[in-house]
């Protein structure tokens, strides 16, 4: 015969359970859109050269700049290339040029980027604020037939203030690169 009697511990599970399917989710104050869409061009404006055994290269406060001189709470970029040169190999160039972004991907360092908002209610991991530095990235891949090793812009801003969680927005990303590499919006 079936117990129909109410039961205050299995009604708290299934509304655990049912608040974390409902609010699965990014818990973080990110725009519903990022800061560039596909279908924008980003403009490469200088020559550089790729030091060997790297695959990228860095821009800072409209400068070029080397991975340890980076600082990791001020928005910044780089372009990601296809191959790795090795030692004694000739360096990768990267030339003044047009590239479509045919992908943008956003993501973060906070638990793979997806935490539940009754996981927060509850101050699991890290307690109610989560970790206090997260990384978020806006991944722009890159398209050119004239230089096909060229694989993505990428701009990173750190939060290490709860309120302000989001990706890189458009002005901090044109700080990042300055005049050095340009972004032109769909249909401009």
């Amino acid at each position: 015969m079936l117990n129909t009697r109410f039961n205050p511990g299995l009604a708290l599970i299934v509304l655990v359970i049912f608040l974390t399917a409902c609010a699965s989710g990014t818990y973080s104050k990110t725009s519903k859109r990022p800061a560039v869409k596909p279908g924008s061009y980003v403009q490469i404006n200088h020559e550089y050269q790729i030091p060997n055994v790297f695959a990228r290269i860095y821009f800072r406060n409209g400068k070029q700049t080397l991975k340890g001189d980076i600082d990791r709470f001020t928005p910044h970029c780089y372009i990601l290339t296809h191959d790795i040169r090795q030692a004694g190999q000739p360096q990768q160039m990267i030339f003044p040029g047009r590239f479509y972004v045919t992908k943008v991907i956003e993501s973060n360092d906070h638990f793979g980027g997806r935490t539940t908002y009754a996981a927060l209610a509850f101050g699991m991991f890290g307690g109610p604020d989560g970790p206090s530095n997260v990384d978020y990235q806006l991944e722009m891949r890159l398209s050119s037939s004239e230089q096909p090793g060229v694989r993505a812009l990428i701009c990173v801003k750190n939060s290490t203030d709860y309120l302000d969680r989001r990706y890189p927005s458009l002005s901090e990303i044109k700080i990042a690169l300055g005049d050095l590499v340009t972004i032109e919006a769909p249909g401009q």
